[in-house]
């Protein structure tokens, strides 16, 4: 898994970007085998003039399946970091989750149906497997005494 990160209209430092790195493994290292890549993007909407105005966009690439897109605006950068980490996270386990229920109910479906026509088939066949003369042919030719 690659982390990426950029900045828009700051000057991004090694400490903040050390920052992030941690937050990131923190937030989503127990699920890397579900994710391909991560870019986080770090930018300042209205410069000097101050307000909640820092920005941390957090775009996860999963192996195969839709991105997950979490962006959130503070008045600090730790704060948009921590808080993009964390609905990061939760977002995360929601689609994993999600994807796992439908293949279970996509399995279920399956053993549903070969009950279903295992119970179909026993129908055609009758509860005893004696003719009328005491012959057993489900295991061969075997009179009854």
């Amino acid at each position: 898994m690659k982390i990426k990160i950029q900045a828009r209209h700051i000057a991004l430092t090694s400490d903040l970007k050390a920052y992030v790195k941690r937050r990131i493994k923190y937030a989503l290292g127990s699920r890397y085998d579900n994710i391909k890549h991560i870019v986080v993007t770090l930018s300042d909407v209205n410069g000097p003039r101050g307000g909640e105005d820092k920005r941390c966009k957090v775009h996860i690439a999963l192996n195969g399946k839709q991105e997950i897109v979490i962006d959130d605006k503070q008045t600090h950068f730790h704060s948009a970091i921590d808080l993009a980490t964390e609905r990061a996270s939760l977002a995360l386990t929601r689609r994993i989750e999600r994807l796992r229920n439908k293949a279970r109910r996509f399995k279920n479906t399956f053993k549903s149906n070969k009950r279903e026509k295992a119970e179909n088939n026993s129908e055609y066949r009758p509860e005893n497997t004696e003719d009328y003369y005491g012959y057993d042919y489900d295991f061969g030719f075997s009179p009854r005494y």
